[in-house]
């Protein structure tokens, strides 16, 4: 049955099998017994499930602390013709770049309203500062601060009024 087709094959070849193939089936069964210990349910407990109820409840322990901070964060400015005068020397510092000097807009949109699309209210505006937004407003808590920030949002909640 060998010589049927003319192809002499050699005997050696037909009794072991290479080593590089030997290692690599060896691998092979090895990654597989591993990933069945790793991911099948019944062994280890592991489902996609629980990973998406792990994070879930990550994320809302991250939301709930957010809002804390938030809800703690320096009271409100007091309106006062000062706070209205800082609030102008801070944004000209720092958002005059991206939003103008007359709150024009430029790389960053018009701050005249009437509306605004994270909100028009003072609260509304000092979490867009605090925290930034998704279209391209970096947070500047940490580079500003409540004081600062809640003056800021002041001011332009007064230019808005008017």
């Amino acid at each position: 049955m060998s010589d049927f087709d003319e192809i002499k094959e050699r005997e050696e070849g037909k009794k072991k099998m290479p080593l590089g193939m030997t290692l690599l089936f060896m691998g092979l069964v090895l990654c597989g017994l591993v990933y069945m210990y790793l991911y099948t349910p019944f062994i280890s407990g592991w489902t996609q499930k629980s990973q998406y109820e792990e994070k879930t409840k990550a994320h809302e322990v991250i939301q709930a602390s957010m809002h804390k901070e938030a809800d703690v964060a320096a009271p409100l400015p007091q309106k006062s013709k000062a706070t209205l005068q800082q609030g102008e020397a801070i944004y000209k510092e720092n958002c005059a770049m991206c939003h103008g000097d007359k709150l024009e807009g430029g790389v960053g949109p018009s701050l005249h309203g009437p509306k605004f699309i994270y909100g028009t209210s003072l609260e509304d505006h000092i979490r867009v500062i605090s925290k930034g937004t998704p279209k391209g407003m970096p947070g500047f808590e940490s580079q500003l601060g409540a004081k600062k920030i809640n003056s800021v949002a002041y001011y332009l909640h007064e230019a808005h009024q008017h």
